[in-house]
């Protein structure tokens, strides 16, 4: 076993490889079709606009006093600690930095029409000023608005009255943004210092920022957190419970199960080390495979335990059943049902790839993994530990009768339950769905967090500062501002007829923000007229009884101004106040920049006139989403793309069935199956009012693949045991309502997932499955005995001993379809390559076919005179050697050329005087070589060759070689079990002169004689003296033999017989023996191209 140990530290590498690489995604977007517009605008507005350094802290008071000290407070704490926060904003910023408001209104200016702005220069001219100034003293008489008086006061040239503001705050109203209307709830935005580059980093800083917060906040405030930093801390959070309480608690289930099952405490710690070694190499090998493992691919932990202890809980029950049989035994008896389940398993889970959810498909690729990691782990690793006594079967121990045939109870009353059963099933199911499929969810709750205080906080603040419902977010993308400046200018008439037609009740646009180059550069040019006269203007103002302090913000503005016409680019003024405004509608990334716009739905809005405000907008560049939009977008992506889950996932499953079957009656009932459960499962949604979502439609492909399992299971029990229902369940039954329960439980336990999606996906999961399970072992049972009455009997273990006179059945990999595959690929992989995997898929089969290895062995001890080591470093050879043939072979057939592959040909000159006489000539090998390429070799040369053979396994493939060989002009006679006239034939094109090829070391039963090689008994073929006597042909031995520079073909001298003298059948075996003595130094020098995969030596009798 050092080969299982050398494998098993060389699989280390990939598994290290991976934890390396593995990390924790917990962007919930990241889940979702890449390709879909809504998904792609929240992306870029979260990446942007949603700053993932920014956390909001909600506090809320008794009164307005206590809100206001608390908010002041935290905020100074918070400012205090410049290494964890680099700002904090608790009021309006125009609030608390007056000041820096003249910049704003100064930039605002630049960016204005040049008329308008020509505009404003004419009334500070030196003829219209005087009027201007004394219309502002009239307004301050006149006006009954405190606010008016304030800001004219501060303003005598009107500078603040710009024509375009809708874009701006309102000045006027401090709480519209951090205050609710009675004070007591307030808002602060706090920024960090860091990045917050990965979840661990934002939840430690969440985790300071709180405990300064709560220290700082006043007895009676109640504080809560929410935004990027707090929604990221929620998913890392709920990610650790979900994978640590998933494998809790279904390791606890499936413990409690066995345990109730067989009460044995061995084999269930067992089981569990097996379970996490799966768990952790799956987990490991995600990392190599993604690199980041999202928060839904997490949920893979319970599906795969419920999964994978199925193949050790079946293994076990067998093992128990059959308590006579070795492991191996148990193994080849169990193992084709085993990996016929994984196979559907794998392909319900890989599917998943095809249904448009990122997140989803590599959860599905990850459970595949580890069921297919699961099953080779638990049929080779499992059992062994538990039973090592019944590795081998003693010597000296009696053949194994049959089972003995158990009484039954009376069959018939058991169907009439069965069939009662069924019918209550199909009628009740009937009944309760009259009412109505399952509904659909069309919103994207099922990507949002169950409880989340995160998510409360942000409603709270919708609620209390009595803001819109969701707005939807418009984000505009270009590669300068100019750009980007006339994509607003062609949206802003479409929204604005939106509005007029009451699908919007209004929005937010940043068109009279956003920069606008060309209006300023046209507008500097005056500014600087306006700021050559502004002695003069401020010496009016002052004259006409305005105080000096009336002058602040005008020279701001025109100190201002005077930056922006020093400027080389575009001016955008930098401070507090603008960096907060700027930030809301404003980002650059590395080549493009954006803008964001946010439109507020009327209440009479509907989907479609959405869906027509959408199709009004720009398409380049231009992406409308929300996450009430994200839902029906996504939704219906996924809706599209269930039929690529469904058609593989069918096909796959029919295909699976028939494989497993390869009867029409049992693929009917598995379906049957199937459909029952399947109407189960929309009884039981619809009885709880589950409705389908997002995530749960995934549902649909994980219960079609992992419920088919059973019914393969069942069935084939049924067929061993000869329909005998109690050794069935016994054997088979028992183990998989064990199975089912712990996949239920797996499932289960993601119904109490943070995550609404995954909750519902397992809830549905798990009663699809169970349903599945139930009809499978005690329904399908009956349902197989009434359409199967008269089984074969029961099979014992099968007889792996080969038959002393014929080889045993070759393997299924030899069918038509396989072979025309294979030479389709290999019509197409250059020779080098095809050499090359031919190599490594002999490493494989070497440290895989442990049977087939063995023989092989076995067949080479006697060339190498019983020395083991030999034995085995040949055998090795051989394995490398016979898939570089077959490469060869099938490059060959399928229609690569031949003459470069010939290096030699010795003994030409044999064939040529024994082709002379006229009397036909035999040329006779062994399985030596690659016999295939001579007979293109001699047509090539003039000399048509007729090959004997015996049919293959099947008869597609066999009419496949026989065409190709005629391509080559090598004609094929296929020789069948006593076929008389096929040897008459054969005889008559000897006797013309005609040229056969024959195997002579593996023949059929009919043809079989005893020989000596190698000092053993062998089975060889008496054909080649058969046809000897009856046409008087030469007899050439021949072979040929792969090399280091190719193929090289030997003829081996005449082997001379008297022909009167092989009349006697004694003489025909002397004679058999001769030939096979010829090529016995041959195959001692070459034994690793001597390809015999099935035993060639008959058994010892004792």
């Amino acid at each position: 076993m050092k080969w299982i140990r050398w494998w098993w530290f060389l699989f280390l590498i990939p598994v290290a490889a991976g934890l390396l690489r593995l990390h924790f995604d917990t962007e919930v977007l990241d889940l979702l079709p890449a390709d879909v517009s809504a998904v792609q605008g929240l992306k870029i507005y979260q990446s942007h606009f949603s700053s993932a350094r920014e956390l909001i802290i909600t506090v809320q008071a008794p009164d307005a006093a206590a809100a206001e000290n608390a908010a002041r407070s935290i905020a100074g704490q918070l400012r205090l600690q410049t290494n964890l926060v680099s700002s904090v904003t608790w009021q309006p910023p125009w609030e608390e930095y007056p000041r820096q408001t003249a910049a704003l209104v100064a930039y605002l200016w630049l960016n204005q029409p040049p008329s308008t702005f020509t505009q404003l220069a004419q009334k500070l001219s030196e003829t219209n000023l005087p009027n201007l100034l004394a219309g502002t003293r009239d307004q301050l008489a006149t006006s009954l608005s405190p606010n008016q008086i304030a800001r004219l006061s501060y303003d005598p040239l009107g500078l603040t009255q710009l024509p375009r503001q809708s874009g701006l705050p309102d000045f006027s109203s401090d709480r519209e943004l951090f205050a609710s209307s009675n004070g007591t709830f307030r808002v602060l935005f706090v920024r960090s210092r860091s990045s917050l580059e990965n979840y661990r980093v934002a939840t430690d800083w969440l985790r300071a920022v709180e405990k300064i917060a709560a220290t700082a906040a006043p007895r009676g405030a109640e504080i809560h957190f929410t935004g990027r930093p707090a929604f990221v801390d929620e998913m890392s959070g709920a990610m650790k419970h979900d994978i640590t309480f998933s494998i809790v608690a279904t390791s606890g289930i499936i413990a409690v199960l066995f345990w109730l099952a067989h009460r044995r405490v061995k084999p269930m710690l067992w089981l569990l080390t097996l379970l996490a070694l799966i768990l952790a190499t799956t987990l490991a090998l995600g990392g190599l495979l993604f690199g980041a493992v999202n928060v839904i691919s997490m949920g893979f932990a319970a599906i795969l335990l419920g999964l994978a202890v199925d193949y050790a809980v079946v293994h076990y029950q067998e093992a128990l059943a059959h308590p006579d049989w070795t492991i191996p035994e148990i193994r080849r008896d169990i193992a084709p049902a085993i990996f016929w389940a994984a196979i559907t398993t794998m392909s319900a889970f890989l599917v998943l790839n095809f249904g448009g959810l990122p997140g989803l498909g590599q959860l599905g690729s990850l459970v595949a993994v580890g069921v297919g990691l699961a099953a080779l782990v638990m049929i080779f690793a499992y059992l062994p530990p538990l039973f090592p006594h019944r590795m081998a079967r003693p010597a000296d121990a009696p053949p194994m009768a049959p089972a003995d045939i158990s009484s039954e109870p009376p069959f018939r009353t058991r169907r009439k339950i069965a069939v009662a059963a069924t019918a209550a099933l199909l009628f009740s199911c009937a009944a309760i769905l009259c009412a109505g499929l399952p509904k659909l969810d069309p919103t994207a709750n099922a990507l949002q967090l169950r409880n989340s205080p995160a998510t409360a906080s942000l409603d709270s603040i919708q609620t209390n500062l009595n803001q819109p419902a969701q707005p939807l977010q418009l984000v505009i993308a270009g590669p300068d501002d100019a750009a980007v400046a006339r994509k607003l200018d062609a949206i802003q008439p479409v929204l604005e007829t939106a509005v007029s037609n009451r699908v919007l009740a209004g929005f937010n646009s940043p068109d009279s923000i956003w920069p606008r180059p060309s209006f300023e550069q046209t507008n500097r040019r005056v500014a600087l007229q306006i700021l050559a006269r502004r002695k003069a203007i401020a010496a009016a103002v002052l004259a006409n009884g305005f105080s000096r302090d009336s002058l602040g913000l005008t020279e701001k503005v025109f100190d201002t101004w005077q930056r922006a016409a020093a400027a080389t680019n575009v001016f955008v003024p930098s401070n507090s106040l603008c960096n907060w405004i700027f930030q809301k509608v404003a980002a650059r990334g590395a080549n493009q920049v954006f803008a964001a716009a946010y439109l507020y739905p009327s209440a009479s809005a509907t989907d479609v006139s959405i869906r027509q405000l959408k199709s009004q907008l720009p398409r380049d560049g231009v992406w409308l989403s929300s996450w009430a939009l994200l839902g029906q977008t996504v939704l219906k992506a996924v809706k599209s793309n269930l039929w690529k889950l469904l058609v593989p996932m069918v096909v796959l499953v029919l295909l699976s069935l028939w494989f497993a079957f390869r009867r029409f009656t049992e693929i009917a009932l598995s379906l049957c199956a199937l459909f029952l459960g399947g109407l189960c499962l929309l009884a039981v949604m619809r009885i709880f009012d589950w409705r389908w979502n997002l995530l749960n439609l995934m549902a649909l492909p994980l219960v079609l693949g992992t419920g088919v399992d059973y019914g393969i299971f069942m069935q084939l029990a049924l067929r061993r045991h000869g329909g005998d229902l109690r050794d069935a369940y016994r054997s088979v039954g028992r183990a998989l309502l064990l199975c089912g329960g712990t996949a239920m439980a797996g499932f289960t336990s993601l119904g109490f997932s943070t995550n609404m999606g995954m909750s519902s996906l397992g809830r549905v999961c798990a009663v699809g499955i169970g349903g599945n399970m139930v009809i499978a072992v005690l329904l399908l049972p009956f349902w197989w005995k009434t359409f199967n009455p008269n089984p074969p009997p029961r099979s014992t273990r099968r007889d792996l001993s080969p038959r002393p006179n014929g080889p045993p059945n070759p393997p299924r990999i030899y069918s038509g379809w396989v072979w025309r595959l294979a030479l389709l690929l290999a019509s197409m992989v250059p020779a080098g390559l095809s050499r090359m995997l031919a190599t490594f898929a002999a490493a494989a089969s070497w440290r895989l076919a442990r049977r087939r290895r063995q023989i092989v062995l076995q067949n080479l001890l006697p060339i190498v005179d019983g020395d083991h080591r030999a034995a085995r470093r040949r055998a090795r050879l051989l394995f490398s050697q016979f898939a570089i043939k077959m490469a060869d072979l099938l490059r060959f057939e399928a229609g690569a050329t031949q003459k470069k592959w010939f290096t030699g040909w010795q003994g030409w000159e044999h064939f040529h005087a024994a082709h002379d006489r006229g009397k036909g000539v035999l040329l006779v090998t062994p399985h030596l070589g690659n016999w295939e390429f001579g007979g293109a070799f001699l047509a090539d040369h003039g000399f048509k060759l007729l090959v004997l053979t015996q049919p293959e396994p099947d008869p597609r493939l066999t009419a496949l070689r026989q065409a190709s060989r005629s391509r080559r002009g090598v004609e094929t006679l296929v020789v069948g079990h006593h076929d008389a006239f096929a040897f008459v034939e054969v005889i008559k094109r000897l006797e013309a002169g005609a040229v056969v090829a024959l195997l002579v070391d593996r023949p059929p039963a009919h043809a079989v004689v005893n020989v000596t090689l190698f000092g053993r008994d062998f089975p060889a073929s008496i054909a080649a003296a058969e046809l000897a006597r009856a046409s008087g042909c030469a007899i050439l031995p021949c072979c040929i033999l792969h090399g280091p520079d190719g193929y090289q073909a030997q003829v081996l001298p005449e082997i001379v017989y008297d022909r009167a003298a092989i009349g006697h059948r004694q003489e025909r075996i002397q004679l058999t023996q001769r030939i096979l003595q010829v090529f016995e130094p041959i195959i001692r020098k070459n034994a690793e191209q001597w390809y015999h995969f099935v035993p060639v030596w008959p058994r010892k009798t004792p």
